[in-house]
């Protein structure tokens, strides 16, 4: 097993005074090292961590221990010789830049992170497995690399066994283009949050979808094959609205206010939760208790999206992290993924 004295984090570069203070409250043992811009280290007082450990953090998508610093292959491959023996799975990805990933120029974007994975596979091909996308208990090693449109600043190399508290894809999940034909960003915001998670949704379950206008997320839910009931007084997208997918499944547009929704107007059953309404977070989280004890136990799992726009409603996260510890869920973990700007999201599995 891998251990350091060292941990690195990746995360967006709005959120860095944010990320460090969570931090100081929740990891008091970890002490920041040094930082570039999308990415913090920090410097472990007592035992060394393994790299199996857990990082309490509402907005790291990835993270684990150091191993050292490079700028060439071979010297990644020197600072990997320490690991044990056998295929590892290979991360190589780019830090953020302080433009949303949706405004930046995808011909640049990720560019460097896969000529540097390209270059590493071609040296060792029978120390990495040749898909990236890691399962449970794979050893990955990581290389974060500076954003294909900034200079080249060396490399940090790390690892980290793979677990819950990690997506399975490098960076913890890459971004998910807009489709042309999506009604909002919101299809990018649940598609990464459900692959950051790692979710089964199978088809013909059913989700109730707080705040679903106008359809982004829904039709996502929707392409999945999923029922959506969408709550929302907004208009919704006609394309949502006569949706007819594969499965026979379709969309139920509920146009009132979440408090007026009448447990007669849901479904008897239904697995999934999403809320993503422009609401104070502990506004939100009134309904979302609601409609988790409407589901009378059959959840299996719920995403929130809670909006953190300003510095009181990031000193009230430990309140909001304590009520949505009450929810029921035998797991819950945060992120926040490439499409979210002033929000992270809550992943909930019961």
């Amino acid at each position: 097993m891998a251990t350091s004295t060292f941990v690195w984090a990746t995360h967006q570069v709005p959120v860095t005074r944010w990320f460090k203070a969570e931090l100081r409250q929740r990891a008091p043992t970890l002490h920041f090292a040094y930082a570039r811009p999308g990415l913090s280290t920090f410097k472990v007082s007592g035992e060394m961590l393994e790299a199996d450990f857990a990082l309490p953090s509402s907005f790291a998508r990835a993270y684990g221990v150091s191993l050292g610093r490079a700028r060439a292959e071979e010297e990644v491959m020197g600072l990997s010789e320490g690991l044990p023996a056998g295929r590892l799975r290979l991360h190589v990805f780019e830090r953020d830049i302080d433009v949303p990933v949706d405004e930046q120029a995808p011909a640049a974007r990720g560019q460097r992170a896969a000529s540097v994975r390209a270059a590493l596979l071609a040296r060792a091909p029978e120390r990495f497995a040749a898909e990236p996308a890691a399962g449970p208990e794979d050893l990955v090693l990581d290389v974060v690399v500076a954003h294909a449109s900034q200079p080249d600043d060396g490399w940090l190399v790390g690892c980290h066994r793979h677990h819950r508290g990690h997506g399975p894809e490098p960076g913890g999940v890459t971004h998910v283009p807009l489709p042309e034909e999506a009604p909002s960003r919101a299809w990018c915001k649940v598609e990464e949050v459900l692959r950051w998670a790692d979710f089964a949704l199978a088809p013909r379950e059913r989700a109730i979808e707080i705040g679903s206008a106008p359809g982004g997320a829904s039709q996502a839910l929707l392409a999945r094959g999923l029922d959506v009931f969408g709550i929302d007084p907004g208009p919704m997208d006609p394309r949502v609205l006569r949706f007819s997918g594969p499965h026979g499944n379709r969309f139920v547009h509920l146009g009132v206010p979440a408090a007026k929704v009448q447990r007669s107007q849901l479904p008897h059953h239904y697995e999934w939760l999403l809320c993503d309404v422009n609401l104070a977070p502990m506004v939100a989280l009134r309904y979302v208790e609601r409609f988790t004890a409407l589901a009378h136990g059959g959840l299996k799992g719920a995403v929130l999206t809670l909006k953190l726009n300003d510095e009181g409603v990031f000193a009230a996260l430990p309140r909001l992290r304590e009520r949505i510890a009450k929810l029921g869920a035998r797991e819950v973990r945060y992120t926040q993924v490439p499409s979210h700007r002033s929000e992270i999201a809550a992943i909930l599995r019961y």
